[in-house]
């Protein structure tokens, strides 16, 4: 059982703040605008990017704004004396594995600082942890009876990931979910099954740097026997930090995170099942070892060995594809529509491509609008 990756996978923190007056009539702007053109519109709030969509979001929020795939989302309120609770950030699973909570922190401070938004001690509230654990574990079979927990916890079975099936083993459980929010949860999955199907192609790039500091090979993923992945994700919501372990803050949070996860691998376990009719007794599965051991270490200084620069240069890869996917998509039905046989494909190729310079020049304002657009959200 080798360790591929561990670190922070997701963070949601509230803020007892408000963005100040002088932004809002930007931000109703960009929103509107977004609304027009369906897509969200860039602003800079003094020397801060966001991107402004055009709808808000649930609990009062009015904008819904991104700083970027590996930045954050925020929801933001209209000033209210009567609600001090105006800010909500949910960081990106990129941006936590990459900087640990410490560097989350940091960098959000920086940016409240940078829009003149200044924040005291015990301003924030932490609703959402959630750690991750990757291990190659080759011949390991998820089992969903294998899991014994606390009579209060409910799990689903999920069925294999359709869109990447392993020949000869569709028929396995590839992921176990046990728990909910608001409280605590519990997630084994096949993650190299999820990165294959989905695209999550800055994962392989974060495991490969954690095995060449090893001095070990890149992984990979075509050999299925030998790249099988597996996550354990540990989650911790609102009413679970607060109410029993009574984390709000960051300091809190920091001091007790070892307990929290610790305690619901107590009450949520992963066996080897024995002949003991009383299932409560089934010693933990190696892997549940593992997990603990690896909990032992400062939780708050932990980061992966892969930079932001590298992941960007894999987003952007993965962003360009998608969409020369979607051109050749809209550029297929268009033939099809146009009654192209398949063998003059690549002649209406060079038509369109005709067809979309003559656009351009057509419409210069509206062109070099778009394209103003296109290059100033933040991706």
């Amino acid at each position: 059982m080798e360790l591929l990756h561990k670190g922070f996978d997701a963070l949601d923190v509230s803020y007892a703040v408000h963005f100040p007056e002088k932004f809002m009539p930007i931000l109703h702007q960009a929103k509107q605008k977004a609304g027009e053109i369906k897509a969200p519109v860039m602003v800079s709030l003094d020397g801060v990017g966001f991107n402004v969509s055009s709808g808000g979001m649930q609990g009062g929020y009015a904008f819904w704004c991104s700083t970027g795939s590996a930045g954050e989302n925020w929801g933001i309120k209209m000033p209210n004396t009567k609600d001090p609770w105006g800010v909500r950030v949910s960081v990106s699973a990129i941006q936590t594995a990459l900087l640990g909570l410490g560097g989350v922190k940091e960098r959000l401070e920086s940016k409240f600082e940078r829009l003149g938004i200044p924040l005291r001690q015990g301003q924030e509230s932490i609703s959402r942890v959630d750690f991750a654990l990757d291990f190659i574990m080759p011949n390991f079979d998820l089992v969903t009876d294998n899991f014994v927990m606390h009579p209060r916890f409910g799990w689903k079975r999920h069925v294999p990931i359709t869109e990447y099936k392993e020949a000869g083993r569709t028929g396995r459980t590839q992921s176990v979910t046990v728990g909910k929010n608001p409280g605590r949860q519990i997630i084994v999955y096949d993650k190299r099954a999820e990165v294959l199907a989905k695209g999550k192609s800055h994962w392989p790039l974060v495991w490969n740097k954690s095995r060449e500091k090893q001095g070990l090979p890149a992984l990979d993923l075509s050999d299925g026997e030998n790249s099988q992945v597996w996550r354990v994700e540990l989650r911790a919501y609102k009413r679970h930090l607060k109410e029993d372990w009574g984390v709000t803050t960051w300091s809190q949070l920091e001091k007790k995170l070892p307990e929290i996860f610790n305690g619901l691998l107590s009450d949520i376990r992963y066996t080897r099942p024995t002949l003991d009719a009383t299932r409560s007794r089934w010693p933990e599965h190696e892997l549940w070892a593992r997990v603990r051991k690896e909990l032992q270490d400062d939780l708050s200084k932990m980061k992966s060995f892969a930079t932001e620069s590298a992941i960007a240069e894999v987003l952007k890869a993965e962003r360009e594809q998608m969409l020369m996917a979607q051109i050749v998509g809209c550029a297929l039905s268009l033939a099809a529509s146009r009654n192209i046989e398949f063998v003059g494909l690549s002649s209406f190729a060079r038509t369109l491509g005709g067809e979309i310079k003559e656009l351009f020049r057509d419409n210069p304002a509206k062109t070099e609008r778009k394209f103003a657009q296109a290059k100033g959200k933040i991706t």
